[in-house]
């Protein structure tokens, strides 16, 4: 008895171990240089690395809910597709690919992290219940997560960056020209060598900005509930506008809020700094506002 039993224990073990990874595949295809790669995976994390051939080179490690591994290339395009059976959620399909680096990438996951590094074209990452870190070279990127966190590292070149998250904290170093940034509870910090155009609109949280404003920049944030911490680096030529219902404003730059209700919350500040070439508006409804150099 205790023989057949521990047989069986050793049975269903091994069964587990193969279902947790049913097959590895590797898979190698031509591309087009500045091609486009589209990767979707259901339930799985994905690893995209850029190298310097003209092809796309796909390791995966599937698992007995992953029905089979879709690679299609023509025209330009290869798409990766991580087709699982029924609507099962359990396990997990890993990749990684290797793809051209200059193409444009799109990615698509559902319970998975992404993980990017040196693509140099456009971006387009989404993600369900994952998060996602890349990094970026001067090309266009649109991030969009829920529940996940958005890591992005430039090298200070001008790019359009744009990130929208439900339930994940953002952080962004080293972007520079054009950023558009909403997130719904989430927490930001953004460092910027240079920012040209910016809006960042949250809902439910705390904002963290150093930048330096170029000659003719125009940002606009706004929050219902969170704190708004601005740093600029000089020179600063800046006609400031910020209003905050029921928040505290912070201004290192000597001006001092004032009152706009007499029997109510609310605090304005109106002033500028330098030639006042640049502009910032700034709106929150219950949090403070700190504007520093």
């Amino acid at each position: 008895m205790a023989s057949s039993l521990r047989l069986t224990l050793v049975i269903a073990a091994l069964c587990a171990g193969n279902a947790a990874i049913a097959d590895t595949v590797e898979r190698t295809v031509p591309a087009d240089a500045r091609g486009e790669v589209e990767i979707i995976n259901t339930s799985g994390d994905v690893q995209v690395r850029g190298w310097d051939r003209a092809e796309v080179q796909i390791h995966a490690d599937l698992d007995d809910e992953t029905e089979k591994l879709d690679v299609q290339s023509s025209q330009g395009r290869t798409t990766i597709n991580v087709i699982r059976r029924g609507r099962s959620s359990s396990g997990s399909s890993d990749l990684i690919v290797e793809v051209p680096r200059d193409s444009t990438l799109l990615v698509k996951t559902v319970s998975a992290d992404q993980t990017i590094s040196d693509v140099r074209g456009v971006q387009r990452l989404q993600a369900v219940s994952g998060s996602i870190s890349t990094r970026v070279w001067g090309e266009e990127i649109t991030v969009r997560t829920i529940s996940g966190d958005v890591i992005v590292a430039g090298h200070g070149t001008t790019s359009r960056t744009a990130v929208n998250t439900v339930s994940g904290d953002v952080n962004l170093s080293d972007v520079s020209g054009e950023l558009n940034v909403e997130t719904v509870t989430g927490d930001m910090q953004i460092r910027m060598p240079t920012l040209s155009r910016g809006r960042i609109q949250t809902t439910n949280g705390n904002l963290n900005l150093h930048a330096m404003l170029s000659a003719d920049a125009r940002l606009e944030a706004e929050a219902i509930n969170g704190d708004l911490s601005f740093m600029f680096k000089q020179p600063v030529n800046v006609e400031f506008d910020v209003e905050t219902f029921n928040g505290e404003i912070d201004n290192c730059f000597g001006p001092k809020s004032v009152r706009t209700r007499e029997f109510a919350p609310g605090n304005a500040l109106r002033f500028k700094e330098g030639n006042g070439s640049a502009r910032v508006r700034v709106k929150t409804l219950n949090g403070g506002v700190e504007i520093c150099k």
